[in-house]
């Protein structure tokens, strides 16, 4: 049987990234409530973990957020879904270049990798989640 999601959340050491210093909440809580059934509290979820990884900076801590975002997306609800590809957005937007850290580049790298799924999404019947899906394209 697979590991739940909270379960692989705690196998990261999350010690090791940056997340924003005006986040109240720690990243890996952050993501079991965006990972929520309940569309309110995952959208709050949304907002808090922009915060910590994207306000000001794309801080490290998106690195190893990355994949438990794609699992999430790929069960939330509409409205969910444009906030997380929001959160992407943001994380497409980092230099591409020799000069970025190996973490953006790592970055960058997993995001061109899950092309094809947010090409997919750029096909959603939910207007908003289909242009966030189709300028998170643009950018990678």
């Amino acid at each position: 049987m697979a590991d739940s999601l909270w379960m692989r959340l705690r196998e990261v050491h999350w010690e090791q990234y940056q997340c924003s210093p005006s986040s109240k909440k720690l990243v890996p809580k952050i993501l079991e409530n965006l990972a929520s059934r309940k569309e309110a509290r995952a959208m709050k979820a949304s907002h808090e973990l922009w915060l910590a990884l994207c306000s000001g900076q794309v801080y490290s801590a998106a690195e190893p957020c990355l994949p438990f975002l794609i699992e999430i997306l790929g069960i939330s609800e509409l409205g969910v879904q444009g906030e997380i590809l929001d959160i992407m957005i943001q994380f497409a937007g980092l230099p591409d270049d020799e000069t970025a850290p190996d973490w953006q580049k790592r970055l960058r790298s997993s995001l061109k990798k899950q092309a094809g799924y947010f090409n997919k999404l750029s096909r959603s019947r939910d207007a908003i989640v289909a242009a966030r899906a189709f300028s998170l394209l643009r950018l990678i």
